[in-house]
């Protein structure tokens, strides 16, 4: 019998998801920094605005595959509807890279649509390259997520370089408007979704038998009616009614102004973007439910049954996962060692090219970094400082003028000058005159997790061939179970951690990053691509696009608790914030290995 090989059409939709994840993850890692910079062009909100933003955001992205999976099904096609959304994608990121608070909400509204019509479609069509039963399937997954990942790790290095080059190097463009470093790095994202959209085309036709047209297909059909009537719409009011509910200025509105009360009812625990999504989750919910109940044949809707169970517990490794958008960037920001210097010398012993290259592309260091820094770590010379009052620094802050430069003084206030300089002694180094410290880029700690993908995913996928030919390999519910489980273990590290920098008394180690990225990258090998994989071999032909939405969906829930835990994270101890965390991942873990007998009982491939 002939061995079976991968697809050719395997490295098609690698190589066009290696593109798109580069523009994606490209903008989502200097996101979060976009919005809290004040000087160099950014938004200049705090960190929890920023998370309140961010959580809503990376909600909503993978909120709308389950959209676009239902329309591909009924109406369009996966091939079709992955062009009009990687479009949708590439427009965005050019608009967000205006500098301009409009620019940013429209350019994030056309990603989230552009990705609910991307991300369901491409990984749907990756599983019916392979045919029914293949035991190669969940190691084609495999490597398309090192595809992902291979963007996902380059993209925050090509970030940084280009930030930046235009930080140091503005371009003028037009009379009013002069590129800089956040507006060229955005842009950057967009044409990396432009490589990946014009890989796609070119490999158009070549896919056209794994994409069947939903005309022709045979079998159960619906109309898109039930998905605009009973899901989108009362989402919709849902989600305003609930907006409504927990805004304080409707709040105060209707209690005073209506009701004649000395003062508001009540004050709402959720933020209003929170309230609004949540409340627009619960209708997706039960159409899901629905469509479940719907399926005529009963093997299938019993798989259906284990694969909703299946998304419903991975909630929260999707809420762990995404804090490196939120409480994992403040950390690395505030808390992390990022000398360039000492990165440069380790990384010159092996590529000596390479060390110039670190230093010549860090950024400088703010005031701010220097609050919990050591007495070994250098700062500029008391004299390179000039402080002013309170009343002049915010008038110097709103007129972006703060912005730390080669040779300029540096504007602080008292406080902020007495910080910089407490933990110095009479050995503490000094840099040269008009100098500043040269720091790693923050967003480029997000390419660790990625690193590690492309690292481990070889020997994953070894490591599970080898349980395979001695008939020992887990489950795919089991391999989620167990990615689960090590994901917990992430907050533990993140535990130590705080105890080892005395919560942000002082700096700690990179390594600490690395640590908490690679045992959650290995939980992450273990569910991430199952899911996919899972969702592809169980759920009926005429469903696959929207249970792949499904999933998808599972992982905007996430997506939006990691919103909030990131707004937690400002508030809260971090000592019970990190325990919290690894309780939580463990505890669903069990859930999983309780139901592991009635869930390998559902999920018996279909064969046709």
């Amino acid at each position: 019998m002939e061995k079976e090989r991968h697809p050719p059409g395997l490295i098609a939709l690698f190589t066009t998801e290696m593109w798109e994840r580069f523009g994606f993850y490209l903008m989502l890692g200097i996101l979060p920094l976009y919005l809290e910079d004040s000087q160099k062009g950014g938004m200049g909100w705090t960190d929890k605005q920023a998370a309140v933003l961010i959580g809503s955001y990376i909600a909503l992205v993978y909120f709308t595959p389950f959209i676009g999976g239902l329309i591909a099904d009924r109406l369009l096609g996966c091939r079709r509807s992955i062009v009009i959304g990687g479009v949708l994608m590439m427009l965005g990121y050019f608009l967000i890279a205006w500098p301009a608070a409009w620019a940013l909400y429209l350019g994030l509204g056309l990603v989230i649509l552009g990705n609910g019509a991307f991300k369901p479609n491409i990984s749907t069509i990756l599983g019916n390259l392979y045919p029914p039963g293949s035991k190669l399937k969940d190691a084609g997954y495999n490597i398309f997520y090192m595809g992902i990942n291979l963007g996902a790790f380059a993209c925050n290095i090509v970030a940084a370089m280009v930030r930046n080059y235009f930080d140091r190097n503005p371009l003028p463009i037009a009379s009013d408007l002069t590129l800089r470093g956040w507006s060229a790095a955005f842009a950057t994202a967009g044409f990396g979704m432009l490589t990946g959209l014009i890989i796609f085309l070119c490999n158009f036709r070549g896919l056209a038998k794994a994409d069947p047209d939903p005309q022709t297909r045979t079998g159960p059909r619906e109309s898109l009616r039930p998905l605009w009537l009973r899901c989108l719409l009362p989402a919709a009011v849902a989600g305003a009614l609930c907006w409504c509910l927990a805004d304080p200025k409707v709040v105060k509105w209707v209690s005073v102004d209506l009701l004649r009360k000395s003062e508001p009812l009540y004050k709402s625990p959720l933020d209003p973007a929170t309230a609004a999504f949540l409340g627009a989750c619960l209708p997706v919910i039960f159409f899901y439910l629905s469509i479940w109940r719907g399926v005529p044949d009963r093997e299938d809707r019993g798989r259906v049954g284990a694969l909703l169970t299946i998304f419903g517990v991975v909630i929260i490794f999707w809420a762990i996962f995404h804090l490196n958008t939120t409480a994992l960037t403040v950390w690395t920001r505030d808390n992390t060692t990022r000398q360039a210097e000492p990165a440069a010398g380790s990384v010159e012993r092996v590529w000596p090219a390479a060390g110039d290259f670190i230093r010549d592309s860090a950024e400088d260091a703010t005031p701010k970094y220097y609050f919990n820094a050591g007495a070994d770590v250098p700062r500029p010379p008391r004299s390179d400082f000039v402080v002013v009052s309170k009343e002049k620094y915010k008038e110097m802050e709103e007129k972006k003028e703060l912005e730390i430069k080669e040779g300029e003084p540096i504007h602080v206030t008292k406080e902020t000058f007495d910080k910089v300089f407490q933990n110095t002694t009479a050995e503490t180094p000094a840099l040269d005159k008009g100098k500043h410290l040269k720091l790693v880029n923050t967003e480029l700690f997000q390419s660790i997790n990625a690193g590690f993908v492309v690292l481990f995913t070889p020997l994953l996928v070894a490591f599970w061939h080898w349980l395979r030919l001695r008939g020992k390999e887990p489950s795919t519910s089991a391999k989620i179970g167990l990615g689960l489980l090590l994901t917990a273990c992430g907050p533990l590290v993140m535990l130590a951690a705080t105890a080892s920098t005395d919560d942000g008394a002082t700096k700690g180690s990179a390594g600490w990053l690395f640590e908490v990225y690679a045992v959650v990258t290995l939980g992450e090998l273990c569910l991430s691509p199952m899911g996919l994989s899972l969702v592809n071999k169980m759920a009926p032909a005429n469903i696959r696009a929207f249970m792949m939405g499904g999933w998808f969906l599972s992982t905007s829930f996430g997506n939006k608790l990691s919103g909030v835990f990131g707004e937690l994270y400002q508030e809260m101890n971090h000592y019970t914030f990190w325990t919290m965390l690894a309780g939580s991942g463990a505890f669903f873990a069990g859930v999983i290995f309780v139901l592991l007998p009635w869930l390998n009982r559902q999920m018996t491939e279909r064969k046709a």
